[in-house]
């Protein structure tokens, strides 16, 4: 793993030395004059931007209380755009990397690409989410379930993760568990495809079982 990131790291500093050169040969930019301190602003004052975590928080806000699938699904759109979206342009090249290799069913390789992400950026949870999908395609649960709860612990409302979460935990007949994961995929997002019919079957599971 240690060979395979020092690889990587190599790669990806030629083209970002390049860039460096071609910035030192670049005109400097004109310089903006200072503005009067004691000026009054013209206009309202302009909001500052989410951060991330606020952002997410609103958009999960948004969806739970959306009325139906319609209303849900821009709001899922652009919530997966947001977990996509990495600090560094290093973690989303391994993370693109990795899903090419795995569309070309090169599920080692996409591995060791995820590997590399969760390594080198261990708080963001979108590379622990994408191995977690590769272990279940490999049959590793147990991996996937590591995974899955690493994501959660970094963004409870992440409900792909708990939509994963409650179909490895049913696969290994672990029904309560799965049941209480449901319960909050369907506060999380209750327009979750087949969440709500595997909530009512999970229930009836359980009950039937007089747990």
């Amino acid at each position: 793993m240690r060979k395979f990131l020092l690889a990587i790291l190599a790669a990806l500093a030629v083209p970002a030395f390049a860039a460096a050169a071609d910035a030192q040969t670049q005109v400097p930019p004109t310089p903006v004059p200072k503005t009067d301190p004691s000026a009054k602003p013209l206009g309202r004052e302009i909001p500052k931007p989410e951060t991330r975590a606020e952002l997410l928080a609103r958009l999960y806000s948004e969806l739970a209380k959306a009325p139906d699938a319609a209303t849900a699904d821009p709001i899922v759109h652009t919530i997966e755009q947001v977990w996509s979206q990495a600090d560094s342009p290093t973690a989303t090249l391994l993370l693109n990397r990795a899903l090419l290799a795995a569309s070309e069913k090169n599920y080692d390789l996409s591995l060791q690409f995820l590997d590399a992400v969760t390594e080198l950026y261990p708080e963001w949870p979108e590379g622990f989410n994408r191995r977690a999908y590769l272990h279940v395609v490999k049959l590793d649960y147990n991996r996937a379930l590591g995974d899955l709860r690493r994501v959660l612990a970094l963004d409870p409302g992440n409900f792909r993760a708990l939509e994963g979460l409650a179909q490895v935990l049913r696969t290994l007949g672990q029904d309560k568990a799965a049941l209480d994961v449901v319960r909050s995929l369907v506060k999380a997002h209750p327009h979750s495809p087949g969440a709500q019919e595997m909530l009512k079957e999970l229930q009836d599971a359980v009950d039937g079982r007089g747990i």
